[in-house]
């Protein structure tokens, strides 16, 4: 079963996005802060995918995506971010310089947010496949 972890901030109801998660057939957790998502990350099996709202409490989005990707460089999941608010390129610029795979802009149509986040999963080489290839 391939598992999404859900960081958002609750200012909007990520309940839409992650309805259309669970119809696609992933099992997704919401977790309302950094605190929580980074619990879960210590824990168990990881996720085919960390999915960050740029506003988080605990940390940014930004912040969270670095903090992941400095503590797990070996990570076998990628990180895609969000947001409704930070709008123009130069977030995009930082997210992925952060470490995320991509960057989706809220709103955004179901499908079209159904696509990336698969096209984010399909597309992620762990950096351990990167230096044996």
């Amino acid at each position: 079963m391939r598992t999404i972890y859900f960081a958002h901030d609750q200012q909007e109801s990520p309940e839409g996005r992650k309805h259309s998660l669970e119809l696609a057939g992933y099992v997704v957790q919401l977790f309302p802060t950094w605190a929580a998502l980074e619990a879960a990350l210590k824990q168990g099996q990881p996720p085919s995918l960390v999915l960050i709202d740029a506003l988080l409490e605990g940390k940014n989005g930004f912040e969270a995506a670095q903090e992941i990707t400095r503590v797990l460089p070996e990570r076998e999941f990628p990180l895609v971010l969000c947001s409704g608010i930070y709008r123009p390129r130069p977030f995009r610029e930082e997210a992925l310089r952060c470490g995320a795979a991509d960057y989706l802009l809220l709103p955004m149509a179901a499908d079209e947010f159904l696509r990336r986040t698969n096209q984010a999963i399909g597309y992620f080489v762990p950096s351990a496949k990167r230096k044996a290839a």
